[in-house]
């Protein structure tokens, strides 16, 4: 690290100003003292302008966008030898308050971890970006509603740009659409009749999911092209996770659905979809909690997928505005072969909170709340948050 902590202070300026998002600009500044001060943020009594979007109907809103990072949180060599020296690092999502002061937050629950500088110097912690995750915000606490997941479209576009500056996202109901700063309406993308679930940028491309497993591309046209065949898994939620560079997805039952699905087999299920032309209530029985996952791999070049019974060492998490894969070797405590995800129920009665968060073990196929198994909070910043 001291090699680059020495780097000329004209190179480090020039890096900086390379960084299009301010939250980029604040992990860059907590690396060290050097790179701190040669990296200028306004001052801290100045408000910095938010970037608001116009949404259209059906939304009418005047949306703040919000864009943080998902990252690995490890402690400075100088300071292996501290209180911490036991830790290795931690996963922590980052973010900036209106004032461009660095803010830390649960990747999982969005919960603002409250710190102040003399129980935490960021100075002593450096940040490893992992995933970029963004939100739209009515204010500064409340979401936009009927957006389920989006992300910007191209993802290169500046945000200061906003000719250029455009939206991919799943609204209500499944719809996949897009809209453009200026656009008088959202275009809808895909087939009118599909319902999709994920969205995800892999290689630099933009993939989204429907509900029976098919991955398509979004071509930079906005056509929508098949990717891979369908998996007709029949949970209710799927995911994307890009881990190790292969793309997975995690299909969720919930209680009292699997058997349900079990009820169809293959033949059921294509004359079901092509004779009803749209995804109807067939998965629809159970609001409850994600009694079971299970995980595939798409393989490239077979144009299959992969049933897989072990994630080894890592760990996914599936997070409400962006889902990534971990190794537990690299964060204190982790144990790996397991999915964090929040539980819909538990979030809208408990809030953003450690009790809204579960753990799927795929080893023996049991899904817990992480207070009901607080070693699996190691992984998080503060340690023992549960």
């Amino acid at each position: 690290m001291s090699l680059w902590a020495d780097l000329p202070t004209e190179v480090l300026d020039m890096i900086s100003k390379c960084l299009d998002s301010r939250v980029d600009l604040l992990c860059f500044r907590a690396v060290c003292t050097s790179w701190r001060y040669s990296a200028s943020l306004p001052s801290f009594d100045q408000e910095i302008p938010s970037l608001v979007l116009k949404l259209p109907p059906p939304f009418h809103a005047d949306a703040i966008l919000m864009q943080t990072a998902v990252c690995r949180m490890e402690l400075t060599s100088k300071h292996r030898n501290s209180f911490f020296s036991f830790s290795k690092s931690w996963l922590v999502k980052v973010g900036q308050s209106k004032y461009g002061q660095l803010q830390l937050l649960n990747p999982l629950t969005n919960y603002r971890i409250k710190y102040s500088p003399t129980s935490l110097n960021l100075i002593d912690f450096k940040f490893v970006q992992l995933n970029k995750a963004f939100s739209l915000e009515r204010s500064r606490r409340s979401l936009v509603s009927g957006i389920i997941k989006f992300v910007p479209f191209p993802m290169s576009a500046s945000y200061s740009d906003m000719d250029e500056f455009g939206i991919l996202a799943i609204c209500h109901e499944g719809k996949l659409g897009y809209w453009r700063s200026g656009d008088v309406g959202w275009t809808l993308l895909g087939d009118m009749n599909f319902q999709y679930d994920d969205i995800i940028v892999w290689k630099d491309q933009f993939y989204v999911i429907d509900t029976w497993g098919t991955v398509y591309w979004i071509h930079p046209s906005l056509k929508v092209i098949q990717y891979s065949p369908p998996l007709y898994g029949c949970g209710k939620q799927k995911n994307l996770v890009e881990s190790c560079g292969d793309l997975y997805v995690v299909d969720r039952y919930l209680d009292g659905e699997r058997s349900t699905c079990e009820g169809f087999d293959y033949e059921d299920v294509m004359d079901y979809i092509y004779n009803s032309g749209r995804v109807s209530n067939l998965r629809e029985q159970s609001r409850s909690t994600a009694a079971e996952m299970r995980v595939y791999k798409l393989d490239e070049e077979l144009g299959t997928w992969v049933d897989v019974k072990s994630l080894d060492d890592q760990i996914f998490v599936l997070g409400t505005d962006c889902s990534l894969s971990i190794s537990c070797r690299d964060f204190n405590g982790g144990k790996g072969n397991c999915i964090y995800f929040m539980d819909g129920d538990d979030y809208a009665r408990r809030g953003l909170s450690a009790c809204s968060i579960h753990v799927f073990q795929l080893e023996d196929r049991s899904s817990e709340k992480l207070d009901v198994i607080p070693e699996f909070s190691d992984i998080f910043w503060p340690p023992n948050f549960v």
